[in-house]
């Protein structure tokens, strides 16, 4: 339905005041994710319209969002391999990371396979995986390497409740937006 001048008004008032909400409510997600990462809230809310706008495709999502942070930790496990420290692996001195680079590639062809076999949202997955490695240089690693794995956790609990926070206003918004477009036909 295209809606006149006034109407979108009307939506767009109603966004502006769910994102007043998000931002006020984000005191209380914060302390349950450990860390203030609103901006990944902002990124899910996005990537549920790219879901199809329904539940399904929210949860959806959601599991891609989390396939993406096991894709990201997998990297990262190849990437301490023994002997893959050797000065060879930054090309010439440019800060190309060869490992990386190599992890990535191995990852990520087992990563896209069962995301289509399983019909997993290929962008959610690389979105979360993005998102992971951010998080990474925002929540402080432990000092000691036996404590990565809580590292990890952290930063997956941190993206995935903020996903779900994000992905819940989606609904939100489509469900308000049907609504009050109902009531304009009748």
């Amino acid at each position: 339905m295209a809606l006149k001048s006034s109407q979108l008004m009307v939506v767009s008032c109603g966004l502006a005041l769910q994102a007043f909400i998000l931002v006020m409510l984000n005191a209380f997600v914060a302390k349950a994710a450990g860390v203030d990462v609103i901006w990944v809230a902002f990124q899910a809310w996005a990537v549920y319209f790219l879901a199809g706008c329904n539940a399904k495709g929210g949860l959806k999502a959601w599991i891609g969002y989390a396939t993406g942070i096991l894709a990201s930790v997998v990297i990262l496990e190849l990437m301490r391999i023994p002997g893959f420290e050797h000065p060879l692996c930054n090309v010439g001195g440019t800060g190309m990371n060869l490992i990386m680079a190599a992890a990535v590639f191995l990852v990520v062809i087992p990563a896209i396979f069962f995301s289509e076999k399983l019909n997993n949202m290929v962008p959610a997955l690389f979105i979360g995986s993005g998102a992971f490695f951010a998080l990474t240089g925002l929540i402080p690693a432990a000092a000691e390497p036996e404590m990565r794995w809580a590292w990890y956790g952290a930063i997956t609990r941190a993206e995935l409740i903020y996903c779900a926070f994000g992905l819940s206003f989606g609904w939100i918004t489509v469900f308000w937006r049907g609504k009050y477009e109902a009531s304009l036909s009748k």
